[in-house]
């Protein structure tokens, strides 16, 4: 079967996520070191990995983090299922933006100064995603947080979806990881059509989730730590190679 050539629209596409996926190997791999240092540490420690994903497409990073193939074993994400789009899209924004959750659900995690927080948040404004990172930061535990810079900057302090301090996540973690997504989130004008198209945020953020992994897990081999690394458990011999990390990890990892 012959195949056809790639539409404009495609070529646009490619070329605007690889100008971003190029801008943040350009540009993130001092913020990726740190994390990578960070994960090495807990690791290092025995010590699991917390990740939250504050509502709608941010949550999808805490989903990408977890049960990967090529991903760390000792990754606890700390899902709220009502903050997911299988919630419901309508709700999932309505609760993102309200104070008084991200903070549960830490204090529900009983996280404190030996933990290690990566929140990843598309835009790194709302009010679930601020109030997590200030509870986490309250209670001695390190920050690393994954959003966009350029829409936080760009949107107003004042924004109805802001926490009531008006500050962006890279203003209270110790480390943020510039994902780049452009503000407004779409890529490509269309002919007549005023909304811009093109989603970047789960493509962008997902990259800069397996680099640091992937960083992390290089630090633990040159240092003499054997990290723990799933295998596909659809590869034959998959579900055999994971079983001694599901052994270990289950009784520790709710999600699990």
């Amino acid at each position: 079967m012959s195949s056809a050539a790639p539409s404009d629209i495609a070529r646009r596409y490619c070329d605007g996520i690889s100008a971003r996926l190029d801008a943040i190997t350009a540009t993130q791999q001092g913020a990726i070191n740190q994390a990578a240092q960070m994960f090495y540490e807990q690791i290092k420690a025995d010590r699991l990995i917390h990740i939250y994903g504050a509502g709608g497409h941010s949550y999808v990073g805490s989903e990408e983090f977890l049960f990967r193939a090529g991903g760390l074993a000792n990754i606890s994400p700390m899902f709220e299922p009502s903050l997911s789009l299988a919630g419901g899209g309508q709700k999932s924004t309505m609760l993102e933006r309200q104070e008084g959750i991200g903070d549960k659900i830490v204090k529900a995690h009983h996280l404190g100064p030996d933990n290690l927080l990566v929140i990843t948040s598309a835009y790194g404004i709302n009010s679930c995603t601020i109030d997590a990172a200030l509870e986490a930061k309250r209670r001695g535990c390190r920050v690393i947080g994954i959003s966009s810079v350029d829409f936080a900057n760009n949107t107003p302090r004042d924004f109805v979806a802001r926490h009531s301090s008006q500050k962006n996540l890279g203003e209270i973690a110790d480390v943020l990881i510039d994902n780049h997504i452009p503000h407004g989130e779409t890529l490509l004008e269309l002919e007549g059509f005023p909304q811009k198209v093109g989603g970047t945020c789960n493509v962008l953020a997902c990259f800069c989730i397996n680099w640091l992994v992937m960083e992390a897990i290089d630090l633990c081999l040159k240092n003499g730590v054997e990290p723990p690394v799933w295998k596909s458990a659809n590869m034959i011999g998959g579900d055999d190679f994971n079983r001694r990390y599901l052994e270990e990890y289950t009784p520790r990892i709710k999600a699990l």
